[in-house]
């Protein structure tokens, strides 16, 4: 049987492990905070996608809408 420091180094790595992991696919994207009445939100929610994906596709509609106009 592994001692309990041998386990709980081995913890610790993993979780280093995985900080790092999560960092990198956080460099992949940028964040943004969206405040909205909750009315909206409420609207938004009700049509069965998740408010970020709407709000990604209304962002994405908008674009290719203005770069037609060009």
């Amino acid at each position: 049987m592994k001692k309990i420091e041998d386990r709980q180094e081995a913890a610790e790595r993993q979780r280093e492990s995985n900080r790092k992991a999560v960092k990198k696919y956080q460099e992949n994207f940028k964040r943004i905070n969206c405040r909205m009445a909750p009315e909206l939100y409420q609207r938004i929610a009700d049509t069965g996608q998740s408010v970020n994906t709407f709000i990604i596709e209304a962002c994405m509609e908008k674009l290719e809408r203005m770069s037609s106009r060009t």
